[in-house]
């Protein structure tokens, strides 16, 4: 079993996971964000193989870690787009593709040194607006995150805007309203049925060899800031 920092804003989804069999750590509050994104674990850390890159602003979170490999921002986050986004980057296939004029020096720094190849997109919440299946296969709704991947070999599932929770926003995105819990198992975080594609959706997963779960299906589908694996 597998610990995941995650919001508990909705304390049904973490009994959900902890039902499953798993641990969940609370991702911390960065009162710089907007409200709606204060406690998103996807735009507050980051893990790059055994790196686990953290924002300035989440001691309380770093003092909970044991990762031995923990890596802080070069800066503070800011309060305002593109500057609430320095981690909000998607790691598939070593390569990390993101805003690129947002992402934290460090974190750039590491991509460098370690011969991860790096591709501009326009979306700076690349992360919270994909939903990877592995690393040849992955799902989201925007168009630049599409072509980026699609142009480095990866199938991708363009799926429509909309349709996702999020306190705050018109809407939210697929990767922050769900995760991958182990290999072959993605977690949705409400009832991803209701959404338009789920057919889509659903057909997808299969072909790439991955079950859904619905976690509080009484629930809609919610952007929380997704779930990350540290171990």
């Amino acid at each position: 079993m597998s610990t995941f920092v995650m919001s508990d804003k909705y304390p049904c989804f973490v009994r959900e996971i902890e039902k499953l069999g798993h641990t969940v750590m609370a991702s911390d509050t960065v009162n710089a964000f907007p409200k709606p994104e204060q406690q998103h674990a996807d735009m507050q850390i980051l893990l790059i193989n055994d790196s686990l890159f953290i924002l300035n602003e989440c001691l309380s979170l770093a003092e909970k870690l044991s990762h031995k490999n923990l890596c802080f921002c070069a800066n503070y986050a800011g309060n305002k787009y593109p500057e609430n986004i320095l981690l909000n980057f998607l790691f598939i296939g070593n390569t990390l593709y993101g805003k690129l004029s947002a992402i934290d020096k460090n974190l750039l720094d590491y991509c460098s040194e370690n011969n991860i190849k790096t591709i501009n997109v326009n979306q700076g919440y690349a992360r919270c607006a994909t939903l990877v299946l592995n690393n040849n296969a992955a799902i989201t709704s925007d168009a630049s995150i599409e072509k980026a991947l699609r142009t480095n070999g990866v199938e991708v599932l363009v799926i429509s805007q909309g349709n996702i929770a999020l306190d705050g926003y018109n809407y939210g995105f697929i990767g922050g309203a769900s995760g991958k819990i182990d290999r072959n198992t993605i977690v949705f975080f409400g009832n991803i049925t209701r959404h338009p594609d789920f057919a889509l959706i659903n057909a997808f997963c299969k072909k790439h060899n991955t079950e859904i779960k619905i976690l509080c299906n009484n629930m809609p589908v919610t952007d929380i800031g997704g779930i990350v694996n540290i171990g």
